[in-house]
C-alpha cells in the first residue's frame, strides 16, 4: 500500500534480478537424480518511506539478501517441486517474514533440460538442453491475495507448406506480394494465468 508524503502517493519497490540456481534431487533408493536449473528474479514493494525522508535504511531489505534467501530455500526444498511452487514459497516467505513488505513479485525462468535417452530409455543422471523455456510469475500480497501466471518462451516451430499471406493493406509503400504457399518459421510465447481453489494454499 502507497504511503502518503506530503500529498504525494510513495510506493517502493527494489529487487534482484537474475538469481541462478540449480537443484538435484538424488533418489537414494534407485539412484535417479531429477534437477532443475532456475533464473529468479524478484521485486519487493514496501513501506520504508523513511529511507527517503530520514536517512534510515531499516526498513530495506537488502538485495543481496534476497540473493542469498533463494539459495537456502532451494536447498530446503527436500522434495521436487514446480517452477510455480517455488516462486509462490518464496513470494510467501518475503511477504510474511519481512513486516515492512506489502507485496511480493517474483518470476522464474526455467532452463530447459531433459534426460538423455540411452538405449532408448530415459538416463539416471545424464541430461540435455531442450528447446522452450517454462516461466512463472507471481505476485503475493501480505494480505494473502494471489495472482499467478505460468508460460513457455522461445518455442520454435515450423512448418515447410500451407502457410499464406495475403488480403493485408496496400498502398503505396506495399512491395511485398500476396502468396497462399510458403514456409513459415516462428518463434513461439505463450501466458496463461492460472486458476486454483482454496485447496491451492496446501501445495506449499
Amino acid at each position: 500500500m502507497a504511503n502518503k508524503v506530503e500529498g504525494f502517493n510513495f510506493e517502493q519497490r527494489h529487487g534482484k534480478a537474475r538469481v541462478r540456481v540449480a537443484r538435484v534431487w538424488r533418489n537414494k533408493s534407485d539412484n535417479i537424480h531429477s534437477m532443475v536449473e532456475w533464473n529468479v528474479s524478484i521485486s519487493l514493494l514496501s513501506d520504508c518511506v523513511n529511507s527517503y525522508i530520514r536517512d534510515d535504511n531499516s526498513d530495506i531489505v537488502a538485495t543481496d539478501t534476497m540473493k542469498n534467501t533463494v539459495y537456502v530455500k532451494a536447498k530446503e526444498c527436500s522434495e521436487q517441486l514446480s517452477a510455480e511452487n517455488f516462486a509462490i514459497l518464496l513470494a510467501r516467505h518475503f511477504t510474511s517474514f519481512y513486516k515492512q513488505v506489502t507485496t511480493a513479485i517474483v518470476k522464474i525462468v526455467e532452463k530447459p533440460w531433459e534426460r538423455v535417452l540411452v538405449n532408448g530409455q530415459p538416463h539416471d543422471h545424464g541430461f540435455k538442453l531442450g528447446s522452450e523455456k517454462h516461466t512463472a510469475e507471481v505476485t503475493v500480497q501480505k494480505s494473502g491475495v494471489l495472482k499467478l501466471t505460468s508460460g513457455i518462451e522461445g518455442l520454435s516451430v515450423l512448418k515447410t507448406t500451407k502457410s499464406g499471406f495475403e488480403g493485408f493493406i496496400r498502398d503505396q509503400y506495399t512491395a511485398l506480394p500476396e502468396t497462399r504457399e510458403r514456409m513459415l518459421a516462428t518463434e513461439v510465447t505463450a501466458l496463461w494465468r492460472q486458476v486454483f481453489s482454496k485447496f491451492f494454499n496446501n501445495l506449499i
